[in-house]
């Protein structure tokens, strides 16, 4: 399955990434930072950016999908793991 995962970089997101990779899956990670690790494709938005999801959701996970004449594929599934990470750390303003 070709995955669109949220907030994979994550403490809970990054072990939840690497079940779904030995699982045999495509992993698209959308979050803030990427994630350093093998075979996972990684794009940089935030989820509070309708506009960017919207990017990333309509465009490729990576070079190889750039097959002539197929277009973009869709996501098999969406997994939201995406969150504040800590309240209270920054000011809200920040967030927005």
């Amino acid at each position: 399955m070709r995955i669109l995962f949220t907030g994979g970089t994550g403490k809970a997101g990054r072990h939840a990434i690497e079940y779904l990779l030995q699982a045999g899956h495509r992993v698209l990670n959308l979050d803030l930072k990427p994630l350093d690790v093998p075979n996972v494709d990684n794009r940089i938005a935030d989820i509070t950016d309708a506009g960017q999801v919207f990017d990333v959701m309509a465009s490729y996970a990576g070079y190889d999908e750039l097959e002539p004449g197929t277009g973009v594929p869709k996501f098999d599934a969406v997994v939201h793991f995406a969150a504040i990470p800590r309240l209270l750390l920054r000011n809200g303003a920040q967030f927005s």
